[in-house]
């Protein structure tokens, strides 16, 4: 049976919708060629600007028929403990199974289950704009605005693939040279001949880290954090060299000093600064661009943001109630029970109208919607992707892999004792990671990192509780479910394409 699908492609800072047979036509063939007066956009650097601007903005999930951005947020903050569903409006529609997929570890192959298909195919599209710009620019270039360019879209290329292999590839400590990870298409593919097959894990890496290094090099400007610079590139380095340390009891001591070298950069480099007191309980109500925090974000200031639906905004016969205001994804009574009462932390968990509920009243505040009139919400709230906490976080686990305790403690107690609690002392060792975990499970909450901080140290995912229509839940990091399958789609289209198993 065929059926149409729409791409929306960020070419030359446009959106041009193509509507094509998914059954003829495969998304890695498509090069928009489309899009009129291509070669002209990249006739001056200032058209490498634009064009760099409308990959951003595909990133950011502003369009409706593609929003990148919460399906990456669905798939990687629902799979963990911090989250629970708490009532039939979750899962009385179409749309709402869709949302618990990934909650359930259902990891349905089929795109009308699960967000796999649509996160895919999102992200490939986002790599089409991504190397179109980076097709155009020749080697020895010198010019600094197109040079900005090359290196912001290399880095955008190392994030959509980093995203893509923590979902699709096994955790790196498990034999990373022979476990598959992702296509890697470093441009536009014109040819239906010979489609990409699965890189290895570890040659997924290999190239995330090449294409942040390359970068590094690159880069000659620094702007708002709405962009990258070169201090994001450390930060996701440190963040992906911490993905390959390996489990605590068999940690890699090359990789973790690599996290913590690119952590240095950041923390005595950047000029980053963690927010204090009050400005800390507010850090998820304003803007990113003047937060001293923030090392790149997903500014939305201009736009609508889709993550906040099922958190604390109603969904089904409840949207636009003024009786009720609550999401159906609440944090979940094992991760609020973990934070202190005198946490500045409590500050992002805020009461909601819920009627005839005693329980679970509490919704996630990150993500702020925002109301307009009766039946109307949006939000503005950005994305942080990367900041400045995450990183100190990032070097207290390498170096407590390191065997530095004292390093990896005093790295702990700047998150710890900014949150208004008291130091943490004589930790060490087995206690010391663990603590580290835990006030990353804290301080990252509901930012997409719950779930792979598990995965990655060889820990499972322990869900104590029930939620609305599911029981407790663990997952093993060994489990095949903790990788997503992928989309009947790409294997009907993509022969070479090898499923994951479940």
């Amino acid at each position: 049976m065929k059926h149409s699908l729409k791409y929306i492609f960020p070419i030359l800072g446009l959106v041009s919708v193509v509507v094509v047979d998914s059954c003829d036509k495969k998304l890695d063939e498509l090069s928009p060629h489309n899009v009129n007066f291509e070669d002209q956009q990249f006739l001056t650097p200032g058209g490498y600007s634009k064009a760099t601007i409308g990959n951003y903005t595909y990133l950011s999930g502003t369009q409706s028929t593609t929003a990148y951005e919460a399906y990456w947020f669905n798939l990687s903050e629902f799979r963990g403990n911090n989250v629970k569903f708490i009532d039939i409006t979750s899962t009385n529609s179409f749309q709402a199974a869709q949302d618990v997929d990934a909650f359930n570890f259902t990891n349905s192959a089929s795109k009308d289950f699960g967000y796999s298909n649509a996160f895919w195919f999102s992200s490939y599209q986002a790599l089409l704009g991504i190397n179109m710009v980076l097709k155009h620019i020749q080697d020895g270039e010198t010019n600094p605005t197109i040079l900005q360019a090359k290196a912001e879209n290399l880095f955008l290329r190392a994030v959509v693939n980093f995203n893509l292999v923590r979902l699709y590839g096994k955790p790196y400590y498990q034999s990373p040279e022979t476990n598959l990870g992702v296509p890697l298409i470093l441009a536009p593919i014109t040819s239906t001949a010979n489609p990409p097959a699965r890189a290895t894990v570890k040659a997924t890496y290999d190239q995330i880290i090449k294409d942040l290094t390359d970068a590094i090099a690159a880069f000659n400007q620094r702007k708002v954090n709405s962009f990258a610079d070169k201090y994001g590139a450390f930060a996701l380095l440190s963040r992906v060299y911490l993905y390959m340390t390996g489990t605590f009891a068999q940690p890699n001591a090359t990789y973790a000093q690599l996290a913590k070298q690119y952590a240095d950069s950041v923390i005595s480099n950047g000029g980053y600064v963690l927010l204090q007191g009050t400005a800390y309980s507010n850090y998820y109500n304003n803007s990113n661009q003047a937060n001293t925090e923030t090392i790149w974000a997903m500014n939305n200031d201009a736009v609508q943001s889709f993550i906040p639906r099922l958190l604390m905004q109603p969904a089904g016969p409840y949207a636009g109630s003024n009786q009720y205001s609550t999401g159906q994804a609440k944090p979940s009574s094992d991760f609020l029970s973990l934070i202190a009462t005198n946490d500045l932390r409590k500050n992002y968990y805020l009461r909601d109208k819920y009627p005839n509920n005693n329980i679970d009243t509490l919704s996630c505040m990150k993500y702020v919607y925002k109301y307009v009139n009766t039946g109307v919400y949006y939000s503005n709230a950005p994305v942080h992707y990367l900041r400045l906490a995450e990183i100190y976080l990032n070097r207290a686990e390498a170096k407590v892999k390191m065997n530095d305790n004292t390093g990896a403690l005093a790295d702990l107690n700047v998150i710890h004792t900014r949150a208004g609690l008291p130091a943490l002392t004589g930790l060490s060792g087995q206690a010391l990671f663990d603590a580290i975990l835990a006030e990353r499970r804290i301080e990252l909450a509901f930012e997409g990192h719950n779930s792979y901080d598990y995965f990655r140290n060889g820990l499972p995912m322990v869900r104590s509780y029930s939620s609305f229509n599911s029981g407790p839940l663990t997952v093993n990091a060994a489990d095949p479910k903790v990788v997503l399958r992928i989309s009947q789609d790409v294997l009907a289209e993509n022969p070479n394409m090898i499923q994951n198993d479940q």
